[in-house]
């Protein structure tokens, strides 16, 4: 299982969504990182806001570069979490912020 458990999405705008997920223990990314404390790694999470902006802004860049990220909380298994993500199309930038128990947990801007 390579995605989490997405329980809501809300497109607030043409350039703006929110999802809410659960984070699945079975989740493939959660094998070996690591063993004793398992947590969702932070190209996941990258690679996530990518796939989900992709499909729900019709976005047909490829991606450039990260400009800026920021890990601040680990996300471990049984967790619900909630993805913001924001569409810049003028320049081509992706940003996007992750949050558990109302604190962020990481985020971030990329350039497609």
């Amino acid at each position: 299982m390579m995605l989490p458990q997405e329980t809501t999405n809300r497109i607030t705008g043409p350039d703006s969504a929110t999802l809410h997920f659960y984070l699945q223990p079975e989740l493939f990314w959660f094998k070996g990182h690591f063993p004793q404390r398992s947590i969702l790694p932070g190209v996941t999470q990258i690679h996530w806001a990518l796939h989900y902006a992709t499909e729900i802004f019709s976005i047909n860049h490829s991606f450039s570069s990260i400009d800026m990220v920021k890990f601040q909380l680990p996300l471990p298994p049984k967790e619900h979490i909630t993805l913001m993500l924001n569409w810049d199309s003028e320049k081509s930038k992706l940003s996007f912020q992750y949050q558990c128990n109302g604190r962020t947990a990481s985020s971030g801007r990329m350039s497609l």
